[in-house]
């Protein structure tokens, strides 16, 4: 009991389903900044190839998860705005702890803010 449709029963879309902010974008490059930089950083504390490799590793992988499934824009569980702010003000200074342990403290110092701002930005914007 297939009914097939035709083109002409198929409504068109007038506008996009979405767009992209440009404050998403800013947002989301600060986001891969603080995960190269807390990555790198830790590679650098540990000073060995295997031990620096499995902690930057599983940083990585547990702020991937986090911004994949509390942060994004389009994450179903995303967390509302108090509780990003919470979390960047928890993860942020500590990346910039750990740059500066490993002398990236002025990166990391500047991705956490333009996380703060790309945030604060993208939701006044929305």
């Amino acid at each position: 009991m297939s009914r097939e449709i035709s083109p002409d029963q198929v409504s068109e879309l007038r506008e996009p389903a979405g767009d992209i902010r440009w404050y998403g974008v800013v947002l989301l490059v600060g986001h891969v900044a603080l995960l190269v930089l807390g990555a790198v950083s830790l590679w650098r504390i540990a000073g060995g190839w295997w031990i620096g490799a499995a902690a930057a590793a599983v940083f990585v992988l547990a702020y991937a998860a986090s911004w994949r499934f509390w942060l994004a824009p389009g994450a179903r569980g995303r967390l509302g705005y108090k509780e990003r702010l919470t979390v960047t003000m928890v993860v942020g200074p500590a990346v910039v702890v750990l740059g500066s342990l490993a002398g990236l403290w002025l990166p990391a110092l500047i991705a956490t803010s333009v996380v703060l701002l790309g945030d604060a930005l993208n939701e006044r914007s929305a």
